[in-house]
């Protein structure tokens, strides 16, 4: 009987130690390991390439151990919001095999049965007690990052075609025995021919390639053979040769000249507040594209993001477009003000006023997107490459035309070449508006302004309509989706970036323009108190249109059609209301600590390279998530440290756009619609006007 005992006892420990040692042995992970094996597929290539580095595996070389190294293992993070599980990207391309490698990164599924009991899909708080099961199920809440797919890199043979990947770990995941399997749980896969980069496998340069090196080689060159000219040319060479085309021609790609107009202000010092407005502008902007852009690759802390969504605080970062409609209040307003003084002296030709318009923008942004369209994809090599880089460099060079026509909002949007340059055609389109306006501002205040008043009141009406007739969001929310496909999503290509539906804050800057040229010399100047009362008012305007937003975010919120449209008309008003209402108390009110440090005069500089910092800023950002080897934590400071370089790259390659481009092609435009004599005049009238600075209130001084 005792030996009976004994040996049940013996069994049923040895049954808990090998419970013990299974558990041991990560047999708990909530995903399989990929597998490594003969593949079932047609490809006899393939088979042999993965038989060779099973048996090299089996013994231990260190090529087929490397391959097997820099593959994905077991999941990790998941339940802080990491599905991305790279591996090793640089060792699997490193690995000196008998074969070619490449580094596919695999999309996993995993079918998890909805919880029983159910509970709420949108709550961030689980009990510790709770099955992990409850957690990583398909919550199907665009706010929250889907625990229930991983991307893993996979380091296999460069002779396998993701469609044989594909079906054999499909086939893999359906008979291997995992325990959550035993939870109804199934597996699926996806390999896209994309996602799969070959070692020593390097594209080669084609025409549009070439093309791009040449042209700026030739343009670089010529910006330094005019600079040379320009300093060493002695008086006589001036002045025997300073008057023929060909020289003016030479000296308006010289950097010397160009890097002098850089410093060149307003003579309305009310306006100088501007410069620093928009630099400051173009820096959030930066900040809030960083950040975007960050969180579309692999984040360890996911889940902090999750909760940011729905705090105040975090709709600094996911509101932050409004500084976009700040663009277009100063646009507006720069335009009727200039165009309002201009129609003083002289009629001008519209059309001369858009082409002129145009000429200014183009050059450097042609030169941008030849950029992406050609030399970009071989800046950089990373897992997410061909997912991020390569469809950008596809899409500006099927849809270049689009942008160069500034009609990309509205033509094969879902294949924008760099999406953020819709602020552009919009911007374009406002202009040909506010140049039309203006004139008829100027023949007729009667008919000028009401029309001014009618276009800003259908600004407002176009989007509440839009959001009220198909039921679409109050604001574009930047979730997870939308931070890596946002140009396929709907509210993006619908009502985000089209001119129709973001019209508001140019015609409230219009208004704007106008009341500045009214006061323009009147020497009139708001009282200390009003000052302060309109100062007060205004940034809680600006404050509370972006803190609003959260509403929306908030998980509990039941939409309602009226307040969406509602909100989605009225949040850029306010915004634009508010931001008028600062710049107006800058300049005309008792506001001195204000004005001066938005008329600081290193402001100034900084600002006419805005526009090329808003070009370029992007790829510097895609390009580090493209290459991006793992996941990391993410902070608010990480996220402004990282924004800080993106600023000094961006501004450092606009200024060598600035001379190389857009100053230089400016120049050849003027010297191609004036006479000589009068440019002569007009720089002459400028750097007169230049000197003089007008003040507007004793504060100011």
């Amino acid at each position: 009987m005792f030996t009976r005992i004994f040996f049940a006892l013996c069994c049923a420990l040895k049954v808990v130690a090998a419970n013990i040692g299974e558990l041991r042995h990560g047999d708990m992970d909530l995903f399989p390991d990929l597998p490594v094996g003969h593949v079932d597929t047609d490809n006899i290539l393939c088979q042999d390439h993965f038989k060779l580095y099973t048996e090299h595996l089996k013994n231990m070389s260190l090529w087929a151990y490397k391959m097997r190294d820099s593959t994905a293992k077991s999941v990790t993070g998941l339940l802080t919001g990491s599905i991305f599980q790279f591996g090793q990207f640089e060792e699997c391309l490193s690995v000196q095999s008998p074969f070619p490698i490449q580094y596919c990164l695999t999309t996993i599924s995993a079918n998890v049965p909805e919880p029983n009991p159910p509970r709420n899909p949108k709550s961030l708080i689980y009990r510790p007690d709770e099955s992990v099961l409850r957690k990583i199920y398909n919550k199907k809440d665009p706010s929250q990052q889907p625990e229930n797919i991983v991307l893993m890199g996979w380091c296999v043979p460069a002779s396998c075609a993701a469609k044989d990947l594909q079906r054999y770990l499909n086939k893999y995941l359906a008979e291997v025995d995992f325990h959550m399997k035993h939870w109804n749980v199934t597996y699926e896969a996806v390999i896209e021919e994309y996602s799969c980069q070959e070692s020593g496998k390097k594209s080669q340069l084609d025409q549009a390639d070439i093309s791009f090196g040449l042209i700026s080689i030739i343009l670089v060159s010529v910006v330094i053979g005019s600079t040379l000219y320009d300093a060493l040319r002695d008086s006589t060479i001036d002045k025997l040769g300073s008057k023929s085309q060909f020289t003016k021609l030479l000296l308006a790609f010289s950097s010397k000249k160009n890097y002098q107009k850089l410093s060149y202000g307003d003579s309305n010092s009310a306006l100088s507040i501007l410069y620093g407005m928009r630099v400051i502008c173009i820096c959030m902007i930066i900040m809030d594209h960083r950040f975007g852009t960050h969180l579309a690759s692999g984040i360890l802390n996911f889940n902090i993001v999750e909760e940011q969504y729905r705090s105040s605080i975090g709709s600094l970062f996911f509101h932050g477009d409004v500084f976009v409609d700040s663009f277009f209040i100063l646009s507006g307003l720069l335009v009727t003000y200039t165009l309002l003084s201009a129609y003083e002296k002289r009629f001008i030709n519209p059309g001369l006023i858009i082409l002129t318009r145009y000429v200014r923008l183009t050059p450097p942004y042609a030169m941008v997107i030849f950029y992406y369209a050609t030399l970009f994809k071989y800046t950089g090599q990373g897992p997410m490459w061909n997912t991020i880089i390569v469809p950008e460099v596809e899409d500006c060079r099927a849809n270049w035309w689009t942008n160069l026509l500034y009609i990309s909002n509205y033509i094969e949007v879902d294949h924008m070449c760099m999406v953020h340059s819709w602020y552009l055609p919009c911007d374009f389109h406002y202009f040909i508006v506010a140049v039309l306006l203006c004139i008829f501002i100027h023949k007729s205040k009667t008919i000028g302004l009401p029309l001014l008043g009618f276009a800003t009141f259908l600004a407002l009406l176009i989007p509440f309509l839009m959001v009220f007739l198909l039921k679409r969001s109050a604001l574009i929310f930047f979730y997870p989706d939308f931070l890596r496909m946002p140009k396929q999503q709907e509210d993006f290509g619908s009502i985000y970036s089209k001119s129709h539906t973001r019209a508001a804050p140019y015609f409230i800057g219009m208004i704007a323009g106008y009341i500045y040229h009214r006061m323009k010399g009147s020497g009139k100047c708001l009282k200390r108190v009003y000052s302060h009362i309109i100062l007060v008012i205004s940034l809680l305007l600006m404050v509370s249109s972006i803190i609003t937003g959260v509403i929306f975010y908030n998980p509990d919120y039941e939409y309602d059609r009226i307040g969406s449209a509602l909100y989605a008309s009225l949040h850029r008003v306010v915004w634009s209301v508010g931001s008028v209402g600062v710049l107006y108390v800058a300049s005309y009110g008792h506001t001195k600590y204000i004005y001066r440090f938005l008329s600081w005069k290193p402001w100034i500089p900084l600002s006419k390279l805005v526009y090329g910092a808003y070009l370029v800023h992007m790829q510097f950002q895609l390009r580090a998530v493209a290459r991006k080897g793992g996941a990391d934590v993410i902070t608010y400071f990480d996220v402004i440290s990282y924004s800080f370089s993106d600023i000094v790259l961006a501004f450092g390659t606009s200024f060598l756009l600035y001379l190389v481009i857009e100053a230089p092609f400016r120049n050849i435009f003027t010297l191609l619609m004036v006479t000589s004599d009068h440019a002569t005049k007009k720089n002459n009238t400028r750097q007169t006007s230049e000197n003089v600075n007008e003040t507007t209130c004793d504060s100011h001084l």
